[in-house]
């Protein structure tokens, strides 16, 4: 219900279902006082189906993300339970960050995912390395885990598609050119005000249209 807001990192989050309920999903695990993950997810399909198999992966990943400390067995070990339910009926993208702030270290595996945009020293960048959908195949047949140094005041910001889907009056979309701009604008603001400040920026942007898909958006800022 609440994520934490500490003097080493702060994590926010928006979450707009398109009907009540929804398939997106975000979570945030706790290791030590220095190590934390977090995670985003978009399963196919919308409403209480998604909503369900959701339910199921977020005991699944509590399950197995204290059992296997390495990203990819993790991974790996995830597609097969997923799989296990799904028979690729379904799929998942999913996206999953472990941040040590003791050495201002990232690692991460994208499945599938948009790739969720970092930002420090002024730079954007795409984390995009990983394997493919989590829950399509039995056996994932490679994964690729990607560490990158982070600076103080970095922000990670991750998404599902309905925010890039999101559309206006004029058919335009809420494309990653728009993204990267207002991240480079308000990457200064807290986790909390930034989000509150994108939530005022999507609402304007759509106007009167309203949302194709569910969205949800997960802000991370280490400080």
């Amino acid at each position: 219900e609440k994520l934490p807001v500490n003097d080493q990192y702060e994590l926010s989050k928006i979450y707009k279902p398109h009907f009540n309920v929804g398939g997106d999903y975000l979570d945030y695990i706790k290791f030590d006082k220095n190590k934390f993950a977090f995670c985003i997810a978009d399963i196919s399909g919308k409403g209480v189906a998604a909503a369900l198999l959701m339910a199921n992966f977020q005991a699944i990943i509590q399950g197995l993300i204290f059992q296997y400390r390495d990203l990819e067995t993790f991974v790996f070990a995830l597609n097969q339970s997923v799989f296990r339910i799904t028979k690729s009926d379904k799929y998942i993208t999913f996206f999953i960050a472990e941040i040590d702030v003791s050495t201002m270290k990232l690692r991460y595996i994208n499945a599938g995912h948009y790739p969720p945009v970092l930002y420090q020293n002024g730079e954007t960048r795409r984390l995009d390395k990983g394997c493919t959908i989590i829950g399509a195949f039995e056996k994932l047949p490679h994964i690729e885990e990607e560490e990158l140094d982070l600076e103080h005041n970095s922000m990670i910001l991750s998404f599902t598609d309905g925010l890039v889907d999101l559309r206006n009056e004029l058919g335009d979309y809420f494309e990653d050119e728009k993204i990267e701009k207002f991240i480079k604008t308000n990457s200064n603001e807290s986790a909390e005000a930034f989000n509150s400040l994108l939530l005022s920026e999507i609402d304007q942007f759509k106007g009167a249209q309203s949302y194709p898909d569910d969205i949800a958006i997960l802000t991370c800022k280490v400080l």
